[in-house]
């Protein structure tokens, strides 16, 4: 194997050329020279035409190193004039005239300026950024009257067509050497930074998670992901951006394909501008979609979910905006009670939302959706969101779940959930009635417990929720409507309200569609809300979409909600009677009737 540092030397004129094959024979264990003639453009030709080489290092001077380092992207090493070449020429220059200019490349110009500023020299110095100004510059030295030009080979051709002298800047050997030295030093860096880079690739690359960096301008500058269309997740990372905060990391969980993501996110700033990185670790457990009780929410979603929703309108309104404060800054268990349709998870979402969590994942586990599979997955699984940590988890339907609630409860305790967890509960309540479940779970987990208002509790600001609902509703509609009459003003505030805002928004958006002039009409309202006296049940497993018809004898309406839960069961009777806290025998004969 050879390890020589492989150099191609550009020689910008016939001299140069002899003197670096020269000084390379003091180097001839380290590096493996090949030496083209060539200047200026020539010399870029040169560099560009001999990339088949496979050469490590480029070393060129003056323009022509200038010119190349702009072409190519192998680095340049420059042959520097030192003080010694440069006071060589000007005393060269000096014994033919005093009226001496100086013409090149700023990397040459730069250093004769501080040379004759230090000895007090009156040169004039012209410095040029590209070759086709010589020709201009030389003319104008010639119309001055200057009879000397100091400068390298290629300006000495031009120089001559001008009918100017002209001076030599060479490089010695003392330059060329030390630019030999400079290369082998760069190489043999760079040689190290790709071997500490490829270790490190190799690092990343056998560790469990997947990494995606994105620079400032969200393109792609690293990802070692090698699963099945990780365009797709990439492209969902890109969209998370936006939300990284600047200053600490933040965690997002993804359902894709069929698999559940975990996510860390953070950016990093270097002197090249703010990086985004993502940690993703790919869940192999079965995929767990809403069906199955378990929805993860970004903080992005989150807060479109709830300042969307109705219950942002109305939160002044019940007061209780202090209460969601108080309980998202101490992190304590809470406990919510509420009748259906009061916007529990909205006000669990509120709470988050007020929550230094909030940069964290909303998790919301209904409990009436939980089947076995996702039940063990909450108990067993590393991804499970009672084994993860800073999270805000919102659990409902507890009362109407069919595993044990108990069960539930005593994982959430050994899981030690709420230590690591800010975890909010619902229970429904019928008025004033708590379930006992609710209580054992209040004290069990020294719950802070938060009730929300029922609307009838509040039906005197029915008024005012109608026109917050109307001017909420214009933003998304071209409706026109301005309020509603005054008597029927008066039938929504007497009317019961058994699923309150949700059931208030559900007719208001009914009473909207059907009306075609500036007021909402009382027969409207009246037609409505006699509609709405049919009572849905709405109780542990009961579709509350299906109006149930009350003018039924008893057994007749055992029947019915006997075959609503079969329906909801798939038939299975074991469960039916379960979940119904009966015989098999009893589900069999109500179910035959």
């Amino acid at each position: 194997m050879n390890d020589k540092i492989r150099i191609l030397g550009i020689a910008p004129y016939n001299g140069m050329k002899t003197q670096m094959i020269k000084a390379a024979e003091d180097y001839k264990d380290r590096i493996d020279l090949v030496v083209l003639d060539g200047d200026l453009q020539e010399g870029v030709s040169a560099a560009r035409n001999n990339f088949h080489g496979d050469f490590d290092v480029i070393i060129s001077r003056g323009g022509t190193a200038s010119m190349i380092r702009d072409q190519v992207s192998v680095p340049v090493v420059e042959i520097d004039l030192t003080d010694y070449d440069i006071l060589r020429a000007m005393r060269l220059a000096e014994n033919i005239s005093t009226d001496i200019a100086v013409v090149g490349f700023p990397n040459i110009t730069e250093a004769i300026q501080g040379i004759s500023t230090l000895l007090s020299k009156k040169l004039r110095i012209f410095t040029i950024e590209s070759a086709d100004k010589l020709d201009n510059t030389m003319q104008h030295i010639h119309d001055q009257g200057y009879k000397i030009v100091l400068c390298d080979a290629s300006s000495a051709t031009i120089a001559k067509r001008h009918s100017l002298n002209c001076v030599l800047l060479t490089s010695g050997q003392s330059g060329i050497r030390k630019a030999y030295t400079n290369a082998i030093h760069l190489v043999e860096s760079m040689q190290k930074l790709r071997s500490e880079n490829a270790f490190l690739r190799q690092v990343i690359d056998r560790q469990a998670n997947d990494t995606v960096i994105f620079d400032n301008k969200e393109n792609i500058i690293f990802s070692n992901m090698k699963f099945e269309k990780r365009d797709e997740l990439q492209n969902l990372l890109k969209k998370e951006i936006s939300s990284v905060p600047s200053n600490k990391s933040c965690r997002i969980i993804k359902h894709h394909n069929k698999n559940l993501y975990h996510i860390k996110a953070l950016k990093l700033n270097s002197d090249t501008g703010t990086y985004t990185v993502f940690y993703v670790e790919r869940s192999r457990a079965p995929f767990l979609s809403g069906r199955s009780g378990i929805k993860y929410f970004t903080q992005a979603e989150a807060h479109e979910a709830f300042y969307n929703s109705f219950f942002v309108s109305i939160s002044d309104i019940l007061g209780n905006d202090e209460d969601f404060a108080r309980a998202a800054r101490f992190k304590r268990p809470v406990m919510l009670f509420g009748e259906d349709g009061t916007g529990k998870e909205s006000a669990a979402n509120m709470i988050y939302n007020k929550s230094s969590n909030g940069n964290k994942p909303f998790i919301v586990i209904n409990c009436e959706l939980l089947n076995d599979k996702s039940m063990e997955f909450l108990q067993s699984n590393q991804h499970s969101p009672f084994a993860d940590s800073d999270n805000t988890i919102y659990i409902s339907g507890i009362s109407s779940m069919n595993h044990n609630p108990l069960q539930l409860l005593s994982v959430i305790m050994d899981m030690e959930v709420c230590l690591r967890n800010h975890v909010i509960l619902s229970f429904p309540t019928n008025g004033s009635s708590i379930p006992k479940f609710a209580e054992t779970f209040t004290n069990k987990l020294g719950c802070t417990v938060l009730n929300l208002s029922s609307l009838r509790s509040i039906s005197c600001q029915l008024p005012k929720l109608i026109n917050l609902f109307l001017s909420q509703f214009m933003q998304f509609s071209e409706t026109d409507i301005l309020g509603m009459e005054d008597e029927g003003i008066k039938l929504m505030m007497d009317f019961n309200w058994p699923h309150n805002y949700a059931q208030f928004r559900r007719i208001m958006e009914e009473l909207v569609s059907i009306t075609d002039q500036s007021l909402i009409r009382t027969e409207d309202v009246s037609k409505v809300l006699e509609r709405e006296k049919l009572t849905p049940v709405t109780s542990s497993g009961i579709n509350g979409s299906e109006v149930f018809d009350m003018n039924r004898t008893l057994d007749e309406m055992n029947a019915e909600i006997v075959r609503r839960v079969l329906k909801q069961c798939d038939g299975n009777q074991t469960l039916a009677a379960k979940r119904l806290g009966v015989s098999r025998t009893t589900v069999w004969r109500y179910a035959k009737i």
